[in-house]
């Protein structure tokens, strides 16, 4: 197959002028050739027309349309301007929703359209000189006044208005504007400022007139930092216009819908001819129908040919045109995917020498042409040369999308295999990362090839880019400066490498010592302890204070710097070992660094960079070898890591982790002897998540539970499945003792708990710190053991607990004291437990209150539900058969009763969701008793849901009863009905079921529905075509006779076709329907299978199919007379002999049997009207005849054979009476 197969080739070759719309011929052109996707007619619709439309208008403004060249800006602005001008060109567009949309601008204005060359005179001169020499041509005279005559140009575009409108004047005149970025970009800046300034007047009287404006320009005039100098001038003009942008997905829709439209079918060769590549390219499988559509364009073509910095013309569809025809008759093989992308481009660029005028592209050219040679004569694999050669001339293209040519950025190996589609011939297999592999190979390769001039490599995003200023050869700078670096000098760019593989932004605790503070997880209670590490030995270590739980240390590798190990249980040593690669590479690192100090400031970042690269290596040295090239010593005994870590190792662990681990190992059995009642926390708390773990926990006690916050209470023995409680808590018991021993109003203050410690306070019992401590007391508040008093004044109680996530989590570290709490309103709760129908034994025995407050709480929940819901229905449509439930007077009652019920109930939940929180019980028993009425009214609401419910369905059936046109008898039944109905419904409060009220409601309407379903069966069986009467209609349908009287019916103006239309009207009003049943009815009150309802005009059934079935035989027959009298006329003897031979036979056949053909067939009726051609017929409706005959009044025979001929005479005048035939039509 060729490229020629697989597309519609349609080129764009021609650069679209604005200013050829304003012929006639070519405007319709323009119009007819523009393609436009339906989001690209809603963007226009919502922000272009709704700015020109001239109707209902709001702030009107001026709009800029903005495309990069090439993208169709210019035949938009064309197809715009010529639908506005004459509204007959809405015929010719393509996109029939658009063309719906501009029916609002079409044909609604005089056009001015303007190309701005590089002109020099301002943009004012330019518009009104334009704006004078097309009045002039109008017949209109306008002059302005120079513009250092004049304050604001306002009143000279009002003046200019009043005369346009003087003639038009109902009509806008519409400025179109072309190239007007290119204009600006030659301007001074202060000519700018002006030009701008004219713009935001010519905007501003566009919302007062009917002036419209549109100007195009190549990039987004308000974001472009070319302007940035008048920025506040342009925030002015933009509040004045709206822009209104072509995206690339515009683009792409131009370029398969008209440059590369394909049928079906060869969008089905292409689709199945890249799925053989679709393995090797990232979602090229999800995007199958772009790449197809866009076909043998690459879809990122068109992505960064919209980002390529070229002031120059760069016509994308011009551009795609040309590469399509180059290729047109290539051969597409399965060798290849055969798709062009954005490296193409780079010739166009080459061979471009106008662009060579622009510095950037100049040094992009010359560069890229550098590595071109380079790689041309000395590339080592000839195979993948033609992939080198791709690779450099698509980095060339990229390096021209980012503004900045020397930003550092580009491309990866995988965007490079997907963004061009690469792909080599005799890969061993077909996947993405063996192609992405040889890329990278090739990728090095060119590296090599170029000694790494002009071409960097990013390490840290992977990333390659052309850096044009790198043509110094800093890696053998490097190199040399290496290898004079002595051992002594290493140890501190190996810690500085072990700095970076801690992953932490810790600070020098002290100046110029490398000893930072430190965290460490003790493994065994899942909590850390603090510490410090050191990059060094004991003897440099710095004195730090406060002293904490541990020290860890990294000895120097390098030198002969000697340490000495006092074997003491908190020190932890990491000893690395030697290993040669390392070490090169770490000179070279160092290496790097020194030259970078000493460099020009200018090539400090390629040290830099190249010392990053060589950081990145080592860094990840020791993290996959962190295992095997560290030893540990701790108490004078030295081990291999594994060997410490044993079973708790994972081959994920990071660096600082792995290390951490193995110092928590080493120093487990030294914590677990300084703080013995250490809690084994369920969950791991870090320095970070501290605050964060604490705060959940504390917020537990207001009922925000989480997974956290459940962990840390069970590690101080606070749950008992998902409650808390402190009965198997040896914190809490601990304290609950203290608490028994204090005397009445005693209390324990917050100084006999804690004692001061290095990083806060820690308990005296237990070593626990003041931030966790309080969990265990807020447990005993919980629990009604305690109360704690804040500083601030406030007291924590068990019904306060709800407060605790307003309250600062340091208020309640630094609580004041704590203290026992006060002691329960009885009677007030056993009446409302038997309210609520639950043992009041629940309540009154204390052993039981746990268990009977959890069912208090259920029975109250539910309540609420009962009346939440209570309160939905009563403000909603609560209504059956077409009437209110529940009288309105009643509602208003109910409703009072629900929000009684919620205001109680609906916060029970948080109030007493605890025993001690029931001491804060305060309702009298007056409300009590009160709330027991609401509750039984809220009850009654949820049983008319339930009657409603139950019945609807039934009564929905006798609503659509009562709309049907129904005998006297079944309609008095049905209202009888419907008052027995109200009855029930009215009597529910009393009998407080509403289940039962349905069930009577059911079986009364079921009464009424049998007999109406009776009713309605028998009518449908008269009115409907059961199976056999169904068939003997379809073969009546499909009858000879019926069919001949259908051929006879073709012959012209011989028979009146009135009679056989009514049969064929009659023949299909007959409606079949034989599937409906009484149970059927039961549901639908109507058949569902022919919508037959009662009261309709349908004929009985019975009889009718032998009726129409005599009508067609006794037309036929007469019909059959009719054709017979009229071809056996004298007068059309003689037409026989232009019959051939076939047609008389025929004719002379009829005539003979005086009987027509069995089955008339169109060789009969082209034969009877090739006889009858000769007549001249003359038809009078009957209607008209009759009418004229009534006229002629009373009169005697002769008068009235004379005003007979006088009427006949006025229907035949002029005719040829020999050939004339009468027919009289009905």
């Amino acid at each position: 197959m060729k490229y020629a197969d697989l597309i519609n080739f349609n080129p764009i070759e021609s650069i679209i002028q604005l200013t050829a719309a304003n012929d006639k011929k070519e405007a319709i052109n323009l119009v007819k050739s523009y393609v436009m996707s339906d989001d690209m007619a809603d963007k226009l619709t919502n922000n272009m027309l709704s700015q020109l439309r001239l109707e209902d208008v709001v702030d009107n403004k001026g709009v800029l349309l903005v495309g990069n060249y090439g993208t169709g800006k210019s035949h938009l602005m064309s197809v715009i301007s010529s639908i506005a001008y004459d509204a007959e060109n809405l015929d010719y567009l393509q996109n029939k929703k658009f063309a719906e949309a501009a029916r609002i601008i079409a044909g609604k204005f005089e056009v001015l359209r303007i190309e701005i060359g590089a002109s020099k005179m301002s943009l004012r001169n330019i518009i009104l000189t334009k704006v004078k020499q097309d009045f002039a041509e109008r017949g209109l005279i306008f002059d302005f006044p120079d513009e250092k005559d004049i304050i604001s140009n306002k009143d000279v575009l009002l003046t200019m208005m009043d005369l346009f409108s003087s003639k038009y004047t109902d009509k806008g005149y519409l400025i179109v504007v072309d190239e007007f970025l290119d204009y600006l970009g030659g301007r001074k800046s202060q000519e700018i400022k002006l030009d701008l300034g004219f713009m935001r007047e010519l905007g501003e009287i566009i919302k007062t007139s009917r002036l419209r404006a549109i100007f195009g320009v190549q990039e987004k005039l308000f974001d472009n930092p070319s302007f940035s100098f008048v920025s506040n001038t342009l925030n002015r003009v933009k509040d004045r216009f709206e822009q209104v942008i072509i995206r690339k997905e515009d683009t792409a829709y131009v370029v398969s819908e008209r440059i590369l439209k394909k049928t079906p079918e060869q969008k089905a060769l292409i689709r199945e001819h890249l799925q053989k590549f679709c393995s090797l390219y990232t979602n090229m499988s999800e995007r199958m129908e772009e790449y197809v559509d866009l076909f043998p364009i690459h879809p990122s073509y068109i992505e960064v040919f919209n980002k390529i910095y070229i002031i120059e013309n760069r016509h994308i569809l011009k551009n795609i045109s040309e590469i399509i025809r180059r290729i047109l008759d290539a051969e597409i093989t399965d060798e290849s995917p055969g798709i062009v992308s954005f490296d193409s481009y780079w010739s166009f660029i080459k061979e471009n020498l106008a662009l060579k005028t622009d510095a950037n592209i100049k040094e992009v050219v010359e560069k890229s042409g550098m590595l071109e040679d380079i790689v041309n004569r000395s590339f080592p694999k000839r195979l993948y040369k033609p992939l080198a050669l791709q690779i450099i001339y698509a980095l060339s293209v990229h390096r021209l999308t980012t503004g900045d040519i020397s930003i550092r950025a580009g491309l990866t190996a995988e965007n490079l295999r997907d963004d061009l589609c690469l792909y080599l011939k005799g890969m061993p297999d077909q996947s993405s990362d063996t192609l992405q592999s040889i890329i990278q190979t090739v990728l090095k390769d060119i590296m090599t090839t170029v000694s790494g001039q002009f071409i960097e490599h990013n390490a840290e995003n992977g990333q390659y880019y052309l850096d044009l200023k790198k043509d110094i050869d800093y890696d053998e700078k490097i190199t040399q400066r290496a290898a004079i670096m002595d051992d002594d000098s290493l140890n501190n760019y190996f810690y500085d490498v072990v700095y970076y593989c801690l992953e932490w932004d810790q600070k020098e605790y002290v100046t110029n010592f490398k000893i930072y503070e430190h965290t460490l997880n003790w493994a065994s209670r899942n909590i850390f302890r603090r510490g410090y590490l050191f990059l060094g030995t004991p003897e440099s270590r710095p004195t730090a204070q406060p002293p904490e739980d541990y020290y860890i240390y990294f000895i120097p590798p390098y030198g002969n710097e000697a340490y000495s190990d006092e074997k003491k249980d908190d020190e932890v040593f990491f000893i690395f070992k030697p290993n040669e690669d390392f070490k090169n590479n770490l000179k070279l690192y160092a290496a790097a660094l020194m030259l970078r100090d000493l460099a020009e400031e200018k090539n400090k970042p390629a040290y830099q960079s190249k010392a990053d690269v060589f950081r990145k290596k080592l860094t990840t040295f020791l993290s996959e070898n962190k295992n095997t090239c560290f030893e540990v010593i701790y108490k004078g005994e030295r081990k291999q890591l594994l060997e410490v870590m044993k079973g708790q190792y994972k081959s994920t662990n990071p660096f600082k982790e792995t290390m951490d681990l193995v110092a928590s190992i080493c120093l487990d059995g030294y914590f677990t002897a300084k703080y013995p009642e250490m809690p084994c926390f369920k969950i791991n708390i870090t320095e970070r998540n501290q605050a964060e773990i604490i705060r959940a926990g504390i917020d537990r006690f207001a009922g925000r539970k989480n997974q956290s916050a459940n962990a840390l209470l069970d590690s101080f023995g606070l749950l008992d499945g998902d409650k808390i409680s402190v009965q198997n808590s040896r914190y809490a018991q601990y304290f609950i003792k203290e608490l028994d021993k204090l005397p009445a109003k005693a209390v324990i203050n917050f100084n006999d708990i804690y004692e001061e410690v290095f990083d806060g306070y820690n308990d005296k019992r237990f070593g626990i710190s003041y931030a966790l401590l309080p969990i265990v007391l807020l447990a005993l508040v919980h629990t009604g053991h305690a109360v704690i008093a804040l500083k601030n004044g406030t007291t924590l109680t068990a019904s306060d607990l709800e407060t605790l996530p307003k309250i600062s989590a340091l208020d309640i570290y630094e609580f004041k004291y704590i203290s026992k709490p006060k002691d329960m309103q009885l009677a007030e709760l056993v009446r409302l437990y038997e309210l609520l129908e639950l043992p009041v034994g629940l309540i009154n025995n204390p052993a039981q209150r746990e268990a009977g407050l959890e069912q208090m709480l259920a029975r109250a929940q539910e309540m609420a539900n009962v009346a939440v819901r209570a309160n939905s229905k009563l403000n909603g449509e609560f209504e059956l058969w077409g009437e209110p439930l529940i009288a309105d007077h009643l509602a208003s009652d109910y409703k009072a009763s629900a929000k009684r019920v919620l205001d109680i109930f609906g916060n029970f939940q948080s109030r007493f969701n605890t025993v001690a929180k029931l001491n804060n019980f305060n309702y009298t028993m007056e409300q009590i008793e009160q709330l027991g009425k609401d509750i039984a009214a809220s009850k009654i609401v949820l049983e008319y849901e339930k009657f409603r419910n139950e019945c609807l369905a039934n009564v929905n059936y006798m609503m659509n009863l009562e709309r049907m046109e129904l005998g006297a008898a079944l309609r008095a039944e049905i209202e009888a009905a419907k008052e027995n109905f109200r009855k029930i419904r009215d009597d529910i409060p009393q009998d407080m079921s509403g289940e039962a009220a349905a069930a009577d409601v059911n079986n009364l309407l079921a009464k009424v529905k049998n007999k109406y379903i009776d009713v309605y069966f028998a009518e449908h069986q008269k009115r409907r075509l059961g199976v056999s009467d169904g068939q003997r209609k379809g073969e009546l349908i499909g009858s000879l006779k019926l069919a001949n009287l259908k051929r006879l019916k073709a012959i012209s103006n011989i028979f009146s076709t009135s009679k056989l239309d009514l049969i064929e009207k009659d023949l299909s009003g007959l409606q079949v329907c034989f599937e409906l049943t009484p149970d059927m009815l039961k549901t639908n009150h109507f058949c569902t299978k022919c919508n037959f309802l009662m009261g309709e005009a349908d004929i009985p059934v019975k009889g009718r199919l032998e009726e129409i079935e005599d009508r067609i035989d006794s037309l036929l027959a007469e019909w059959t007379n009719t054709l017979f009298n009229t071809v056996t006329d004298p007068t059309i003897e003689e037409q026989k002999q232009y019959l051939s031979p076939e047609q008389r036979k025929a004719i002379d056949a009829f005539i003979e049997t005086k009987t027509l053909p069995e089955k008339i067939d169109q060789f009969f009726i082209t034969a009877i009207e090739d006889l009858l051609q000769g007549f001249e017929p003359v038809a009078i409706a009957a209607d008209e005849l009759i009418d004229k005959l009534g006229a002629l009044g009373p009169c005697d025979l002769e008068t009235f054979q004379h005003k007979l001929k006088a009427l006949l005479d006025s229907y035949t005048k002029g005719k040829d009476k020999e050939k004339l035939r009468i027919i009289v039509k009905r």
